[in-house]
């Protein structure tokens, strides 16, 4: 069974994808690292994965983490200040 999951770009992920958000389709067992990598190929990212903070409907968690149908999916890049 297909489901649907949305994906929100923040920073430099929202710059090389060039969207705010998208719905993506995942199969059943997917989870959150393998859309990153699926991603991160589509849009040429440059980060790898361990070095983005991974979070699903608000909550921060594991690039591991199973995805399930409506889910929020968030990659959060390295932010520098100063």
């Amino acid at each position: 069974m297909q489901s649907t999951i949305t994906v929100r770009y923040f920073a430099m992920l929202r710059d090389f994808s060039g969207k705010n958000d998208e719905t993506v389709s995942i199969e059943a067992g997917t989870n959150a690292g393998d859309i990153y990598l699926r991603l991160a190929k589509a849009y040429g990212f440059p980060l790898a994965l361990i070095d983005v903070r991974v979070a699903v409907n608000d909550e921060f968690t594991s690039a591991s983490h199973p995805l399930q149908d409506h889910d929020i999916l968030v990659f959060i890049p390295p932010v520098a200040g100063g």
